[in-house]
């Protein structure tokens, strides 16, 4: 009886999470480089330019076993534009579409792996990256307050979160 009860336990489906707080941002907020997990990195130009460095697959594309360095654009939605469910929360999304490049190396990171994904794999995604990658982020806030991007890895159900946070600038006062 207990063996059932384990397994029972194991399948919860969280599409029913609540979904993260809706944050208030502009797409001014967002400009700037944000970090990852084993040296991915997304950078938010002004005007909608982007650029990704070392960036994983979302949701089930995740498990393919690729990153793509590449550039593209991006576009911050509102509110109730994303109709994909609450993988990426009810708030603001960044929609970030990018065409991928030659890998022209990978920086060092130490933004821990998405939840439930050991470190030392980011080595181990050298599968292909396809010519062109989408993502739709949501944007919300970390336990101390900082604004994060966040997408889910693999299975949307599991809802293992691959999070980036913002870059800061070397020195400073």
């Amino acid at each position: 009886m207990a063996a059932l009860a384990l397994l029972a336990s194991s399948c919860v489906d969280n599409r029913n999470a609540p979904a993260p707080p809706v944050v208030q941002v502009t797409a001014a907020d967002l400009e700037g480089t944000w970090t990852g997990w084993g040296g991915s990195n997304v950078t938010l130009k002004p005007a909608g330019a982007a650029q990704v460095v070392q960036l994983d697959g979302q949701e089930f594309r995740f498990d393919d076993n690729w990153r793509m360095t590449g550039s593209g654009n991006w576009e911050l939605h509102e509110p109730g534009h994303y109709q994909g469910g609450n993988t990426v929360g009810r708030g603001y999304v960044v929609h970030l579409t990018v065409t991928a490049e030659p890998d022209r190396g990978t920086p060092g990171g130490t933004t821990p792996a998405p939840t439930g994904i050991p470190e030392q794999e980011a080595a181990d995604r050298t599968a292909p990256a396809p010519a062109l990658g989408t993502w739709d982020m949501g944007v919300t806030r970390d336990h101390e307050g900082r604004t994060i991007l966040y997408f889910l890895t693999s299975d949307p159900d599991n809802r293992d979160t691959y999070s980036l946070s913002r870059k800061q600038p070397q020195g400073g006062s």
